[in-house]
Parts: structure tokens; sequence; C-alpha cells
């Protein structure tokens, strides 16, 4: 496939990865927003057509970037435990279902085009999403329990799910607090004889296709993304990757440490975020 050597973003994207986003609790950096929002342009631009959708959306911060770019006839998925909390077994996340719902209002997405399944991904295949929205997916996030088996288990339903040119996002690849994920990627990958490699690595995001479909895209987001972005080339699982990173590499260490996570999901942890975000641009 080729893509658009400059697929611009669309400006409700644009606004939303800029700015939008920090009022949505949950974590994604601009850079990662950017990367996504670039890919789903290049599609849309290719008149590669299908679904998007998560596995894991808390609150809606990445999910709504997603929906944003949605093309006509498309619709949006999501899959979370939300209030099961009892199902959470690695404590990656704290979904709200309300708080989603009205995030979803906020930034104007139709509930009319997002389908919900509730409870574990565990329980979940494709074909159960696909009757819900009715076609095949073209871009799919993986954000939801971070164990290997999780991982492995959400990473193939994303490739049972998308088209040929889609891509899937991997969370927390990289993050030494949940090494399971890379254990899972790579169950998916070389045991279980998955068929997403990737193609991109962000701030905490693994960009991830069908062999030989990701390198338009790496090519794409090479010339589009601002060079100050830019790390190196390497391989990875055989396969060329650019790996892309914010330059505020300590903060987003911190962030991801336990004790980061464990304050934001106290009383005074929630009440002081939003200064937090400001202060650290994100």
């Amino acid at each position: 496939m080729s893509v658009p050597s400059m697929p611009a973003l669309p400006e409700p994207v644009a606004r939303y990865a800029a700015s939008g986003q920090k009022s949505v609790d949950g974590w994604l950096s601009r850079l990662d927003a950017e990367l996504i929002g670039l890919v789903s342009a290049a599609q849309s631009g290719r008149g590669v057509t299908g679904a998007v959708g998560e596995i894991g959306v808390h609150h809606g911060r990445l999910f709504i970037l997603m929906a944003l770019g949605l093309g006509a006839g498309e619709r949006a998925f999501a899959v979370d435990i939300f209030g099961e909390q009892e199902l959470n077994v690695d404590l990656s996340g704290e979904g709200d279902e309300a708080r989603f719902r009205a995030n979803l209002a906020r930034f104007a997405i139709a509930e009319d085009r997002v389908a919900v399944l509730r409870g574990s991904s565990l329980d979940v295949r494709w074909p159960d999403i696909e009757r819900q929205v009715g076609q095949a997916a073209r871009l799919f996030s993986v954000d939801g329990g971070h164990t290997a088996l999780i991982t492995a288990n959400d990473l193939a339903i994303a490739d049972a799910g998308l088209v040929e040119d889609g891509v899937a996002v991997l969370d927390d690849y990289f993050n030494e607090e949940f090494p399971e994920v890379s254990q899972g990627m790579c169950q998916h990958r070389l045991v279980d004889g998955g068929r997403l490699v990737p193609f991109a690595i962000g701030d905490n995001k693994l960009l991830l296709a069908r062999p030989g479909r990701g390198e338009a895209y790496r090519t794409m987001l090479e010339a589009t993304v601002p060079q100050r972005y830019f790390v190196r080339r390497t391989e990875m699982f055989g396969t060329p990757v650019t790996v892309f990173r914010t330059a505020r590499r300590l903060i987003h260490v911190i962030r991801q440490s336990d004790i980061t996570r464990r304050l934001t999901r106290s009383p005074i942890g929630r009440a002081l975020k939003p200064i937090v975000r400001r202060l650290v641009g994100e």
C-alpha cells in the first residue's frame, strides 16, 4: 500500500491531540496522539475504511482521538470491564463507563456510532465485535489487561479483526512496570503465529501492522513527524522500525512509575492531576 507522504491531521483531531485530550483522565502524550492520528489520516486518504476501537478505554482519552477521525459510515467500538474491577487482576486501569460516556458527549461523539462491550476481553472474540459494528477494523488500540495472557489474547482479537492495511496500537510494551505486556507480544508473534509486527515506536505506544504493510506508514511518519521527535531507525522482530520520542523522557519515566500511579488514584492525586498536566505539557 502507498500512503500520502504528508497527510494532514483533520482539524478536530489536531485540536484534540494538542489540547483537548488534557481534560480527559488517562495517559497519552501529544507525540503518541499525533502518530496515531497521522496513521488514521493516511488510511482515510487512501480509502482504507473500517471500524476503529479499543480494548481498555478507561475514560476515553485515546478512544476519542480515534473516534474523531471516523469517516462516513464508519463506527467505533469500546471493550472494557468498567465497574467489574474484580477482573482487573494487574491493576492496569480503572475504567468508568459514566465518565467515558460523558467525555464522548463533551467531544460530540455520537453514541449511535459507538458500540460498547462490557466485560473481560478474555470472553470476547472478533466476531462478537464485528456483529456490533458491521465491519472489519482499520485501527485497533490494545490497552486492556497487562498480563501476558490478556495481551496475547487482545492482540489475537486485533489480528483477526483488522483489514489488511489495518494498524494496531499496543500500550506499555516498554513499561518496566508491566513486563508481561512484552511477553504477551512475543507470544503473539513467536509462539501463536500472529501476523502483527512493529513499524514504529512512540513514547508509550508500539504501532503494529501486517508484515510488509507497515513500511508505507513508517516512511510516511518519518516524512511527516517533526524532526525533533526522531530518534533512530532499527529493527524489531526482523522488520524495520522507527523510534520517535518526546525529549522530556524523564517526565515519562516519572509518570509511569508505581508511586505516580498510586498517587493519581488517591483523592489528593486526583485534585492535583490537572495542575501537574499543565506543568509538564501533557
